[in-house]
């Protein structure tokens, strides 16, 4: 909602924001010539580095499209909608739509996933610590799982698709007919994607829904082992 400005409070630091804000937002035209020449200035330096803050938060996208045209669609995505938090290490959460309602992408409809999975990635890197202290694990409690712990269901390979992407990966001979599970995960600081199979889905669903131990599918638990390896779970012991 637009701020309005005469309700604030003269000569006050949110007053001079709105109307700066206004400004760069071409709501409003300066009329000191200097005055525009300086808004042009730092509306190209603001959009040159939400266009730079893209291309760190989604390089397997980057390198998908090529920087030409990776370039033009940051763009696009940075003048519909520029950030609102001063941490461009955060921002991109809605560039997945931006390059869904692409059409001149619509012959590589994997991309709207690989920046969806990108973005999980970002969040990841980001989120909160497990707590330090291991739970105690019974059959009536919900094994937690990591904060870093996210998923993405695609119908397109993305996983190995970002894996053969990473430095030092070998390109794969082919990549798998089918959609993947993506578990997205950090350990030790790293943020690590592991396709699961299909089945697991729905043992991640119960367990971010606090399911308690007793209450799992039991033919989901086969899937247990590998959500602790990636780290998807908090720390825990039990019997």
């Amino acid at each position: 909602m637009p701020v309005d400005v005469a309700r604030l409070p003269a000569r006050s630091p949110a007053r001079f924001e709105a109307w700066f804000g206004g400004l760069l937002g071409g709501e409003a035209t300066a009329a000191a010539p200097a005055l525009r020449r300086a808004v042009r200035i730092h509306a190209n330096n603001a959009a040159v580095a939400a266009c730079d803050a893209l291309a760190s938060n989604f390089p397997v996208l980057g390198a998908l499209l090529g920087e030409a045209a990776f370039a033009a669609l940051a763009l696009r995505h940075a003048l519909a909608h520029p950030p609102v938090d001063p941490r461009l290490c955060l921002y991109g959460s809605r560039f997945s739509q931006t390059v869904a309602q692409s059409s001149d992408l619509a012959a590589w409809p994997w991309l709207p996933d690989m920046a969806r999975l990108e973005w999980r990635i970002v969040e990841a890197l980001f989120a909160a610590a497990p707590p330090g202290r291991p739970r105690q694990l019974t059959p009536g409690r919900a094994w937690p799982l990591a904060p870093a712990t996210g998923w993405l269901q695609s119908e397109w390979p993305v996983a190995s698709l970002w894996q053969a992407h990473q430095p030092g990966a070998a390109w794969p001979d082919d990549f798998p007919p089918h959609g993947e599970l993506a578990l997205i995960t950090r350990r030790e600081g790293v943020v690590l994607v592991t396709a699961l199979p299909a089945g697991a889905l729905a043992l991640l669903e119960a367990l971010r829904q606090r399911t308690p131990l007793r209450l799992l599918d039991p033919r989901t638990l086969v899937h247990l082992p590998a959500l602790a390896a990636a780290g998807a779970l908090v720390p825990a012991i039990g019997d």
